[in-house]
């Protein structure tokens, strides 16, 4: 019963799997690439979604090693890597 209660503690099985600053319910993304002055982002699940860059809030993630999705499909919060790749970097606000 010690050992349920510790991994409880330590492992927060009802918890969010996104960062923190990422919608609880955001879908991760496999990738993000720019086609003209949209956005195409592909789920894991193998969705496109074509985004118009007016219409998309776009966030930095400072300490995230995945990009997410809203999903009203109105946020992405990026990667460094992602920002940096799209020519995002130091144009957008970070979240932590």
């Amino acid at each position: 019963m010690i050992f349920l209660a510790i991994g409880f503690v330590f492992f927060d099985p009802l918890g969010s799997k996104n960062p923190e600053g990422v919608d609880t319910d955001a879908f991760e993304l496999r990738s993000v690439t720019m086609s003209g002055d949209d956005y195409e982002v592909v789920t894991y699940d193998d969705d496109l979604f074509v985004l118009s860059a007016d219409n998309v809030e776009v966030l930095g993630l400072e300490d995230s090693g995945r990009d997410f999705m809203s999903r009203d499909e109105s946020t992405l919060w990026l990667k460094p890597d992602t920002a940096e790749r799209l020519g995002l970097a130091g144009e957008i606000d970070m979240v932590s």
